[in-house]
């Protein structure tokens, strides 16, 4: 073998050791840490890393599904309301892997239609094309077919809408009022399966710091959903004051039990 290309590969073998003992693993520690610092203070769960494929602890999410199932990281677990939040990472076959923090919240035995409301990004053309071939292999798989929001203008050039079932029913479902909400929040994916719903920005992994924002903003989504099932009990006039007074009530109980002066990484 020539001793140019001996030492070139032992360089490369060097460096990723390297990169792995002195900047990866020390960073996911650290992360670990703050992620379990905070959430025990808020009155959450944390549970660390658990060697569990998602789908098989929730359900088939579509997000599950495109690739090789991945694990859950970092698990936070609260019981009212039930959800769990965690890591998620998976690779796009020859162009990378792409990690974000992920929300499930369960609905108990209440059943809302099967649907995917995912945002319309920017991305490079290779990505975009094989996240295109395997999402619809996916939706094929689950029998998935997109439903035309044209009527919306704002909300069909920000976003796409699939479901398995009626579409109509669905249609009925997404009022104006959701369209609108999603118009404002832009960049979230929304998956609702059997007792489940996730919902993630997709390629973003949330730092400590901002966990108390992730929080309220998938809750608040989860509560949009939550409103299906109550026939809209709560008039339209009270609904945005109902999710502020919400969002005010978990900020204060939240800034009680966090830590002062807390650092993140």
């Amino acid at each position: 073998m020539d001793s140019s290309l001996l030492v070139f590969i032992i360089a490369g073998f060097l460096a990723i050791t390297a990169y792995i003992y002195l900047w990866y693993l020390p960073r996911k520690k650290r992360r670990a840490k703050h992620l379990a610092s905070i959430t025990t203070r808020a009155g959450f769960s944390f549970k660390g890393d658990i060697p569990l494929a998602p789908k098989e602890q929730f359900t088939p999410f579509r997000l599950f599904c495109l690739h090789s199932p991945g694990t859950m990281e970092n698990v936070i677990k609260c019981s009212s309301p039930r959800f769990w939040i965690f890591d998620y990472e998976y690779h796009i076959p020859r162009d990378q892997d792409v990690r974000q923090t992920v929300a499930v919240f369960e609905k108990g035995a209440n059943r809302w239609p099967t649907f995917i409301i995912e945002s319309k990004e920017r991305e490079r053309f290779t990505v975009a094309a094989m996240r295109m071939l395997t999402q619809k292999l996916a939706n094929w798989q689950l029998n998935y077919q997109e439903i035309d929001f044209s009527s919306h203008l704002k909300f069909s050039k920000q976003y796409r809408v699939f479901c398995d079932g009626n579409q109509q029913d669905l249609k009925k479902l997404l009022k104006a009022r959701i369209l609108d909400f999603f118009v404002r929040e832009k960049g979230w994916y929304v998956e609702k399966m059997d007792q489940w719903i996730l919902i993630y920005r997709r390629g973003k992994c949330i730092k400590p710091k901002d966990l108390e924002t992730f929080v309220k903003s998938t809750s608040l989504i989860f509560k949009v959903f939550e409103g299906w099932n109550k026939s809209f009990a709560i008039c339209r006039k009270y609904q945005y004051w109902y999710f502020r007074q919400m969002e005010q009530i978990f900020t204060f109980v939240w800034r009680m039990s966090a830590p002062i002066g807390h650092e993140e990484t």
